[in-house]
């Protein structure tokens, strides 16, 4: 494209596979740039004009200076002993306080939203072709949102196809309606999606399961005699959500005399009896023998659960002659009971209620002067979220991903892949593999036959870097300037390919989680911030947007600081593999529970221990949750850490390092694992995640696996008394 730069361009090229060739040692920065030009512009007059000794006698203070209180010792807690600093300095900028949570995973995807918009900005501006005329009116759409008229509009348009869908007296009709648009889908009361099936995972399958509720902390909706108060303040705070919703939407009907007037508390109500029937066992009567995989035929459906799926499948947009002929449910309870709820339930005044509600909440969600509503109750109350969002680059980003993925992939990885940093990576993750599989044949508590398929199971593991092997073309379509309408636009052009795609081959698909607030990106798409384990496909999706600083440094950084950052997370992903989710999984991705008993037994042993240790590290800040939430995540982190100790250690001894060079190496990368793991969450947002979050606070992610290390034990002298301490150094496998 620029052939004034193309020799230059080779020559680069040609320097960075002579570096690969030359096999440099990875504690080595791989690309060193001088700095000290452009660094010495920045240092102020007075320290230029202060003499040599001065400084440094002024630098020695300042390395000899206490950087936490005489209180926080490492031993004790080596968490605020490392971030007391930062965490009494942390500050965002006023765009970034939608942020519930400081950390750099969401800071780095803060920047990335940041530089995907500006890819957007300068396609527009230097094209004038079909594309950038679809960006634009898309832009122009998220930015601007909804028109408050057109929305009040489509308010009571709402109405109107609720009262036609009931009127026509075909429940399965108006469940295919809310199952058709994605926004709605996870808040119907049976929720169609399509996924690769778990016994052939090769292949696209339609799944039916539970609705997801409106509140997030499901424990509301159960009345035990429990936090009564909390139960009854949150209920409070959701009716008057729920009432603002409907007064403000429909604000133009007040006035008639026919105005069905809309109780607020139906919605609970009627979300209450979903949560309810979820309970029932009229099937299968213990809900620990319950297969979690079941196919249920067309034939069997009606007849033995009540589900007409021929119907529901017309209605959502199957060609009759090609109905699929079953589709797949985790639980018959859940398929039995709320079929028969739906059914007695659907066309009374409380479901009418809560059908016109999904629609108004989709409004609300995209219309800018109404957006406040959502914010106060889902971003404020539930999750401790400081300000709305008002950054275009976080809007423009969400909301571009869906019908824009394959062009922001390509302009992403064009502009922001670094092939050394991937290179690095991929040797770094699978040296890794080699040290997991030698600590898994060193285990003593998996049975033999469990223990020889989990080895079978990590030598088919894959790692997958960057972005997805295969992308599928953008659709073209001709977007305006109306949020709403293009959003229907999308979503309807997805729905067809969604059907086309049952009983295919499974593809890469980009998608969006309309559950969260704001709205979280939630396939694979390239510029996320994250990794993550798929037991479907028994691999570990690193996302470009990961590959990059805070979490690889080859400028500056050696082998502790990466090893904390991407390799941890490495080691992480990893254990899921074969923890008691990816123990469901065999080594083709496909379902298959390779556990025995006892050592299901065993590994529950483990699982209660660490439930134990993290609520008692929570109990000495005055923190009560419940740990086994996010056990799965627990015990990656303590499984990751030992991993990561054996690598190093491994390295070490490969280098031939002195022995104080040892202990100074593993200081600093258990040094560089706690400042990782630095985050700020406010008051507010403490309460929802000790509630809901699967992951605990950073702070005993932090703590718990590193005292779990028999090196950081021997290291800090952590003797038992010590915060640091616990009874065992258990490191799972």
């Amino acid at each position: 494209m620029h052939h004034s730069k193309k020799f230059k361009k080779n020559k680069q090229n040609k320097t960075k596979k002579t570096n690969i060739q030359l096999n440099i040692p990875l504690n080595c920065p791989i690309n060193l740039k001088p700095f000290e030009y452009e660094f010495s512009k920045t240092i102020s007059k007075s320290l230029l004009t202060q003499s040599n000794i001065e400084r440094k006698k002024e630098f020695a203070r300042e390395l000899l200076t206490k950087f936490s209180p005489n209180s926080i010792k490492p031993n004790d807690n080596f968490y605020d002993y490392i971030n007391y600093q930062w965490l009494k300095n942390v500050s965002l900028k006023q765009q970034q306080k939608y942020i519930v949570q400081i950390d750099d995973f969401r800071l780095a995807q803060d920047k990335v939203f940041k530089q995907l918009n500006e890819l957007i900005l300068n396609y527009i501006k230097n094209n004038k072709n079909e594309l950038s005329k679809n960006l634009d009116n898309y832009y122009k759409s998220v930015i601007k949102m909804n028109p408050t008229s057109y929305s009040k509009k489509l308010a009571i348009n709402a109405i109107e196809i609720v009262d036609k869908l009931i009127q026509e007296n075909n429940p399965w009709k108006l469940l295919a309606f809310f199952n058709s648009d994605e926004m709605l889908s996870p808040y119907a009361p049976i929720v169609w999606s399509l996924n690769p099936d778990d016994k052939n995972s090769k292949i696209f399958r339609c799944n039916l399961n539970s609705h997801q509720f409106h509140i997030l902390d499901i424990n509301v909706y159960y009345d035990d005699g429990t936090e009564v108060e909390y139960k009854k303040n949150y209920r409070n705070k959701f009716n008057k959500y729920v009432q603002e919703i409907f007064d403000i939407s429909l604000e133009n009907l007040k006035q008639k005399p026919n105005y069905f007037k809309f109780n607020s508390t139906d919605i609970f109500d009627v979300e209450k009896e979903m949560f309810d029937a979820l309970g029932c066992y009229d099937v299968v009567k213990n809900e620990d023998d319950e297969n979690k995989y079941n196919r249920i035929y067309s034939k069997e459906c009606l007849s033995k659960y009540g589900f007409n799926w021929k119907e529901f499948c017309e209605f959502l947009g199957f060609n009759k002659k090609n109905i699929p002929p079953f589709f797949i449910t985790g639980s018959l309870n859940f398929l039995k009971c709320t079929t028969d709820l739906f059914l007695a339930k659907w066309n009374t005044p409380k479901w009418k209620s809560y059908w016109v509600f999904l629609l108004l909440y989709k409004l609300m969600r995209i219309t800018k002067d109404w957006e406040y509503v959502i914010y106060n109750f889902k971003g404020d109350f539930e999750r401790g979220q400081e300000r709305i969002n008002e950054s275009d680059s976080v809007s423009a980003s969400l909301y571009m991903s869906i019908p824009f993925n394959t062009f922001l992939t390509e302009q992403y990885v064009s502009h922001y892949e670094n092939p050394l940093a991937v290179k690095y990576v991929k040797t770094l993750a699978n040296d890794l593999k080699i040290v997991f599989e030698r600590i898994l044949k060193r285990n003593t508590w998996l049975s033999p036959s469990t223990k020889k398929y989990a080895l079978l199971k990590l030598k088919h593991f894959n790692f997958i870097f960057g972005k997805p092997d295969k992308l599928r073309e953008d659709p073209v379509l001709n977007y305006c300037t109306i949020l709403y309408d293009n959003m229907q636009l999308i979503n309807n052009w997805r729905m067809k390919k969604f059907i086309q795609l049952e009983g295919k081959p499974v593809i890469d698909i980009p998608f969006m989680d309309w559950t969260q607030y704001p709205v979280k990106m939630s396939g694979t798409q390239a510029y996320i911030v994250n990794a993550s384990y798929t037991p479907a496909k028994n691999s570990i999706y690193i996302n470009l947007g990961y590959i990059q600083k805070p979490f690889v440094d080859l400028d500056e950084r050696g082998i502790e600081y990466n090893l904390a950052h991407i390799g941890f997370t490495l080691g992480h992903e990893m254990s899921h593999s074969l923890d008691d989710w990816g123990s469901q999984y065999g080594w083709d991705g496909n379902l298959y529970d390779w556990w025995n008993k006892h050592d299901k037994k065993t590994y529950k042993k483990i699982q209660n221990d660490v439930i134990n240790q993290y609520e008692e590290f929570a109990k000495r800040d005055g923190i009560k949750f419940d740990a086994s939430i996010g056990i799965g995540e627990d015990l990656a982190d303590i499984s990751g850490m030992a991993i990561c100790n054996e690598y190093l250690r491994d390295f070490q001894e490969k280098n031939q390092d002195l022995i104080p060079i040892r202990n100074l190496s593993f200081e600093s990368f258990y040094t560089f694992f706690a400042f990782q793991q630095k985050q700020f969450v406010n008051r507010k947002a403490i309460r929802a995640q000790l509630k809901t979050n699967p992951h605990p606070l950073d702070k005993y992610r932090c703590n718990v696996p590193l005292s779990r290390s028999d090196i950081f034990r021997s290291l800090y002298n952590v003797k038992k008394g010590n915060g640091m301490w616990w009874k065992n150094i258990n490191s799972v496998w």
